[in-house]
């Protein structure tokens, strides 16, 4: 009798491997790091020529800083404490910027797109209103809001009084009684994109462009001088200019094609003849509402970085902080410090109202001596 045999004799083979005794954090503390300082080749703005200066760095609170110190906190509760502070406490102060914003002489407005994943429209906007360059009050605020339409304007603006710097999007001319004053970039560009590549000083859109240049030189010549002089320099040398301008431009109107490059640079110049000249109507306006579109730029490089928001809630919230962190370095305040001040201080004030809040206003004397 033989013994019954198994067709295959399965092997267990054991070996020991030697554990990592080092972390990967550990690892990575041990590398070397290196701070690289990148730096623009020409540090000069394309729109107003000015010399661009650098605007600091500074390193942000993060879900991984803090598990780094050794508390875990959620991305999720960070975004509450956002949110809830930014309600609470940011708010009132935006509500009472908004406030002194709308007695000023002069605004400056602008709007772009952006992107929230829980919104009912793809696309919602941030809009830009802020004071002029010559205001002792400078406010900057975002407002978020799902529409592009004039309701947004008139909801916000009212019945503002004063000069309004915007470009010719219809949704200001609903504004009953604004004055609005176009902006003259606005032509330049036109007429520079008009420009053909192999250009001469003899072709028109280079003769339109011409005209523009020679406006903003004007300009930069008057930057310094008080409201009255430039008043009175712009009755003498630009407004004459101007109708030159538009004078050359309804004369060539009729000789080029409407649906050309230069044929659209003429005639949104003379459809929007009228509003281009209010520029003239008082000495502290300015030609251009680049004021505006920076305003607009830092937003669009920030959004470039997070991409959208996650809730509508959250834009808003985000437009508040924006607003008082552009609105303190206008005044000259370091921003981080100005918001650590308002998160210290306005919890323990018994009632948010206009007179607690005024002493919290980024130009009062005990604000400038704490957050710079």
């Amino acid at each position: 009798m033989t013994e019954n045999v198994p067709d295959a004799v399965v092997q267990t083979i054991t070996y020991k491997r030697q554990a990592h005794k080092r972390k990967r954090a550990d690892l990575l503390a041990a590398l070397p790091a290196e701070e690289v300082h990148h730096e623009l080749g020409d540090k000069h703005c394309p729109d107003c020529h000015h010399e661009l200066i650098e605007i600091g760095k500074q390193s942000v609170r993060q879900e991984s800083d803090w598990k780094k110190m050794g508390l875990k906190v959620s991305r999720q509760m960070l975004n509450y404490w956002d949110l809830k502070s930014s309600q609470y406490y940011f708010k009132p102060v935006y509500d009472l910027l908004k406030q002194k914003l709308l007695m000023r002489p002069i605004l400056h407005a602008d709007e772009t797109y952006y992107t929230v994943l829980e919104s009912k429209t793809i696309k919602t906007y941030y809009w830009v209103f802020l004071s002029g360059k010559h205001d002792q009050y400078g406010i900057t605020l975002y407002h978020h809001d799902p529409s592009r339409s004039g309701k947004v304007a008139l909801n916000f603006l009212g019945n503002y009084p004063g000069y309004l710097h915007c470009d010719m999007w219809q949704a200001y001319e609903q504004l009953p009684k604004a004055t609005l004053v176009g902006c003259w970039a606005h032509v330049r560009r036109k007429f520079h994109e008009a420009v053909p590549q192999q250009a001469s000083e003899k072709s028109l859109a280079q003769k339109g462009l011409n005209y523009c240049n020679r406006m903003f030189y004007l300009e930069q010549t008057w930057e310094n001088l008080s409201k009255q002089e430039r008043y009175q320099l712009r009755q003498a040398k630009l407004k004459p200019l101007m109708q030159e301008f538009f004078n050359w431009c309804e004369k060539n109107k009729i000789t080029v094609l409407p649906g050309s490059k230069l044929g659209r640079a003429i005639n949104y110049t003379l459809k929007h003849q009228a509003t281009f000249e209010h520029v003239l109507l008082d000495g502290n306006l300015e030609l251009s509402n680049n004021k505006a579109e920076r305003a607009v730029k830092s937003l669009v490089m920030g959004r470039k970085n997070w991409l959208f928001s996650q809730s509508f809630e959250g834009a808003t919230a985000s437009g508040f902080i924006l607003s008082l962190i552009e609105t303190a370095k206008r005044n000259g305040l370091y921003p981080e410090k100005y918001l650590n001040y308002l998160l210290q201080k306005l919890p323990n004030e018994e009632i948010l109202d206009s007179e607690t809040l005024e002493a919290y206003l980024p130009w009062q004397e005990k604000i400038q001596i704490n957050c710079k």
